[in-house]
């Protein structure tokens, strides 16, 4: 009788061991890290500036340059008003980056024109439009220094960039640990960027209930794809 209750609790024990490794397996992480190359299809459907100047910058004999030039102008000026737009034209890298930056400069303005015009509203209204203001500003400022980054050819740039694909449906947020410190918050089936430091890094996170952590050293611009495995 013994051995009959030894035999079902044996049974049983491995039953249980076997789904919890089976589960244990079906929350592994699936990392794939590349170096970022930007096709001409990549430009073509992007509402993006930075794959556009990055793709102006790993292509510049490229037959169509000269329209894609005009593409990334028209989307960096996307949010200015109608009369502040160029008449557009071929134009060099220096152009490019000169206009990003009086972009940067001309949002700017903006920002603070409209936080003196809020003085006469409501506190609730003023804060809420100061808030949005302030975020704008910041997604332009991190545009502008993405596409400086881009443009700029000198072999000692310190500046690397991490582009995080989130390809899970939960929200990541990634911290990257190393000569200075970083958060990236990721959309669940979508992706971010930013600029960092070159070196080396500890990127941990939570993809879903499962736990990543990797040792990166970055030199150049890169892309990591996560994902859980089936």
């Amino acid at each position: 009788m013994k051995k009959i209750f030894l035999l079902i609790f044996l049974c049983i024990f491995t039953l249980g061991f076997s789904q919890k490794k089976k589960k244990t397996k079906s929350k592994a992480i699936v990392e794939k890290e590349t170096a970022i190359i930007y096709t001409e299809s990549d430009a073509e459907t992007t509402a993006e500036a930075r794959v556009v100047a990055g793709f102006l910058k790993q292509n510049p004999g490229h037959a169509k340059t000269d329209y894609f030039k005009k593409k990334l102008i028209q989307m960096i000026m996307a949010n200015n008003s109608p009369e502040a737009k160029p008449t557009i034209k071929a134009v060099s890298e220096d152009k490019i980056r000169q206009m990003v930056l009086d972009n940067n400069k001309l949002n700017n303005a903006k920002t603070i024109a409209a936080a003196n015009t809020a003085g006469s509203a409501k506190t609730e209204t003023a804060t809420g439009s100061s808030k949005k203001s302030s975020g704008a500003s910041e997604q332009n400022k991190k545009t502008a220094a993405m596409l400086t980054h881009l443009f700029n050819n000198d072999p000692m740039d310190k500046e690397a960039y991490i582009n995080i694909k989130n390809r899970s449906k939960c929200r990541l947020i990634v911290k990257i640990n190393g000569k200075k410190y970083y958060n990236l918050d990721v959309p669940p089936n979508g992706q971010n960027f930013l600029l960092v430091e070159k070196g080396e890094y500890v990127l941990t996170t939570m993809v879903c209930d499962a736990k990543y952590s990797s040792l990166k050293k970055i030199n150049k611009d890169i892309e990591i794809e996560l994902n859980l495995s089936e």
